[in-house]
């Protein structure tokens, strides 16, 4: 890429006119005709121009293509601000087809594509939730920094969706592990507050207490909040207790609508 391209690349990246680039330093008609490789910009003023767009004057002169070093002088500053402002979106879109070879941008990465796979998993939707987690830990594996909380967060996703759909997915792991990756899910998830409830009402169901179990499931569905894994095992329960109580025709309603509503996340 030659150095007037270079220079006009990097200004529509940084989102500036010529006008805002060229300042009081050139002009714009000057800054335009660099851009179009009808003049050459004195050192003094390839200087100011990598000055002005924060990028290294070398990448500007560089034979090849440094994507690497305008990638980390101009981009990342702004990676890193979208994902504290939790702008999933916005970084992955800042990464696309750059990035790869910085560390930090490959982790901030994963986290936010393990980030989507949570998002995807509280909506049912399965596979997409699985697909976003496998993104998420190749590009952990590709950092230098730890990808055990990215791992750990994957085993955990894996499990939950096992639990949900063994069709969808078949975990590898132990029933002990199983047990504790489901218990850690519990214990880390925004949803906490309602899998106690679920917990509660499994418990009454173990006591056949199906009339407060049922009470306690009917409450939780209630919030809207709740997310739609957890409102299919709810409504599984929900089936038990009816089926227990004798109430058959209730105990048929709603085993039709966990029915519709596996064979959606199944999707």
């Amino acid at each position: 890429m030659k150095l007037g391209e270079k220079i006009r690349l990097a200004r529509l990246n940084a989102g500036m006119t010529q006008s805002q680039l060229a300042g009081d330093f050139i002009t714009r008609n000057m800054l335009s005709q660099i851009e179009n490789g009808l003049a050459m910009p004195s050192l003094q003023t390839a200087l100011y121009i990598a000055d002005k767009l924060g990028i290294d004057a070398g990448l500007l002169f560089s034979d090849n293509d440094n994507k690497n070093v305008y990638f980390v002088t101009r981009k990342l500053p702004i990676l890193k601000k979208a994902y504290a402002d939790n702008e999933i979106d916005k970084c992955i879109e800042l990464c696309m087809n750059e990035g790869d070879e910085c560390d930090e941008a490959v982790f901030i990465l994963a986290e936010c594509y393990m980030k989507k796979a949570y998002e995807y998993y509280k909506n049912g939707k399965l596979r997409l939730a699985l697909k976003s987690a496998d993104t998420a830990y190749k590009y952990a594996t590709k950092s230098f920094y730890s990808s055990d909380s990215i791992k750990l967060k994957y085993d955990m996703i894996e499990v939950m969706v096992s639990l949900i759909s063994p069709f969808v997915k078949q975990t590898k792991h132990k029933d002990d592990e199983i047990k504790v990756l489901k218990e850690c899910y519990i214990e880390t998830s925004g949803q906490r507050p309602y899998y106690t409830k679920y917990i509660e009402a499994r418990k009454l169901i173990e006591e056949e207490r199906y009339e407060k179990a049922a009470l306690v499931i009917q409450s939780v569905l209630k919030d809207k909040n709740v997310e739609l894994p957890l409102v299919y095992l709810l409504y599984c329960d929900l089936e038990v207790c009816y089926r227990e109580l004798r109430d058959f025709e209730n105990a048929y309603d709603i085993s039709q609508i966990s029915k519709q509503m596996l064979n959606e996340m199944q999707q």
